[in-house]
């Protein structure tokens, strides 16, 4: 254990190396210096960089959009609140969706009765509770089953232990029209 490593084949008990950081004025070629004076970057500890690249400006950012908008901010002028599958889902047109499995066949087209609210053409309009005039149309893509979520139960000193899986039975539909009346 002299390198400060232990001899376990993980090496997760790995010492930290240190590494010195250079810093823009360690770079810079002093005035009046030679190069008999000056040591090697190994006798030095740093790292070998010339003085070109230190003066060097940054790389510019890449240029993506003006405003990056969180993934939580809806951007479209056009949207319903519906309740599907016991959740509410912020739904627009030509998009897809997941909730617990409808009872309806792949391929099938529905329309959600409860809409609970509409943005169109800039107006908001609430249900109490949901809205008569507005209907949403979607159509099944498929059936599928949701990642295993393992249930574990145990009883602490009572030797009681049972493990369970659980695949959620769920449907992917697309909504093709939101139509208000």
């Amino acid at each position: 254990m002299a390198s400060g490593v232990c001899s376990c084949p993980h090496r997760l008990h790995a010492a930290p190396v240190f590494r010195p950081t250079v810093r823009p004025a360690q770079l810079s070629v002093r005035a009046g210096s030679t190069p008999s004076q000056k040591q090697s970057s190994k006798a030095r500890g740093d790292r070998a960089v010339s003085h070109a690249a230190a003066t060097e400006a940054p790389p510019a950012p890449k240029q993506t959009r003006k405003e990056e908008l969180p993934s939580y901010v809806n951007t479209s002028d056009k949207y319903a609140v519906i309740e599907a599958g016991g959740v509410q889902h912020l739904v627009e047109e030509n998009r897809l969706y997941t909730c617990n499995r409808l009872k309806a066949e792949p391929g099938s087209r529905i329309r959600f009765p409860r809409v609970l609210a509409l943005k169109n053409d800039g107006k908001f309009e609430v249900g109490r509770p949901y809205l008569d005039n507005v209907r949403v149309e979607a159509q099944i893509i498929e059936d599928y089953k949701a990642p295993k979520v393992i249930v574990f139960k145990m009883r602490a000193k009572k030797h009681y232990r049972r493990k369970n899986g659980h695949r959620q039975p769920m449907s992917k539909f697309l909504i093709t029209k939101i139509l208000h009346d």
